[in-house]
């Protein structure tokens, strides 16, 4: 079996992982980046092509990694690409319509609050007038800015509602450029919260991210420390499968916090990496993801 893998950067520790897992279970595995496709519409049929081999005829499973930073035209062929492949048979894991869904944060957020999933509360907003009127309904005495595209806590930034000049430059500093306007109240979680690694219908592994001391975000990439998880709270495991589904992921990173003995789901994560996650346990992480992968194509 050919097992392809979308990454940018072939050579980068998630990816040599999963290379190095496909090759270790008898399958060959076939890196590739977006910018080697060619697509050709002709004759009544879709080929698409990397390096003459033809995706849809010769590859059977396709493990998508972060697409990056893109132009919204080449975002939109990537997207296209994918929901191609899948149509044609191909399985692609995450799945394209799991990928835009888990990019876009107010997205993520309505669809699990839709489903009775807890969420921070949140505005979102074009206009940083009517941002600054509604602050007042965030019931905290902070209030964390996200970018609505984004990820490892590149871009959010803590403000005191005490400081409203500060506030309100930021948001119409915002809003001139052209952003979305995504306020969060900030949950007190004491600089802790849990990063719970969903495959299929099952958490395979789990851990807190503790911030460094007198610091407030958690991501790895930002510094936490991660600490392994033996046993999952159920409550908690069951809140992250869940959600999982509800956005339509076969691999997630779901973030949850605690506060006050009450899970929040905070983001999901369609393209998670485990760097941190690995080092925190005995479970080849790698191995289980490709294991599921097969599993999906034999099915």
């Amino acid at each position: 079996m050919l097992i392809g893998i979308l990454t940018r950067n072939p050579n980068g520790w998630v990816s040599s992982r999963l290379i190095k897992a496909i090759e270790s279970l008898g399958h060959r595995a076939f890196p590739f980046k977006f910018r080697d496709i060619v697509a050709y519409i002709g004759n009544g049929m879709l080929k698409v092509f990397v390096n003459n081999v033809d995706i849809v005829k010769d590859v059977s499973a396709i493990i998508v990694r972060p697409i990056g930073r893109c132009s919204l035209e080449w975002a939109i062929f990537r997207m296209d690409i994918l929901y191609a492949l899948q149509d044609y048979g191909v399985v692609v894991v995450n799945r394209p319509q799991a990928i835009e869904r888990c990019v876009d944060k107010f997205r993520v957020l309505y669809l699990l609050q839709m489903h009775g999933i807890p969420v921070p509360e949140t505005i979102v907003t074009e206009n940083a007038s009517l941002a600054y009127e509604y602050l007042k309904k965030l019931s905290s005495e902070n209030i964390v800015v996200k970018p609505v595209f984004g990820s490892r806590g590149h871009g959010s930034t803590k403000i005191t509602l005490r400081d409203r000049d500060v506030v309100w430059e930021v948001l119409h500093a915002m809003a001139f450029t052209r952003h979305v306007l995504y306020l969060q109240r900030f949950l007190q979680h004491g600089g802790i919260d849990i990063r719970a690694l969903v495959i299929g219908d099952k958490v395979v592994a789990s851990m807190y991210r503790v911030a460094p001391r007198g610091m407030w975000k958690t991501n790895v990439a930002q510094g936490a420390q991660p600490i392994g998880i033996e046993k999952l709270n159920p409550q908690i495991e069951d809140i992250a499968i869940r959600s999982a589904k509800i956005v339509e992921c076969d691999i997630a990173g779901v973030d949850i916090a605690v506060v006050n003995g009450k899970p929040y789901v905070l983001e999901i994560n369609s393209q998670p990496g485990w760097s941190g996650l690995q080092s925190t346990t005995k479970i080849d992480i790698a191995l289980e993801i490709v294991k599921y992968v097969i599993d999906k194509v034999k099915k």
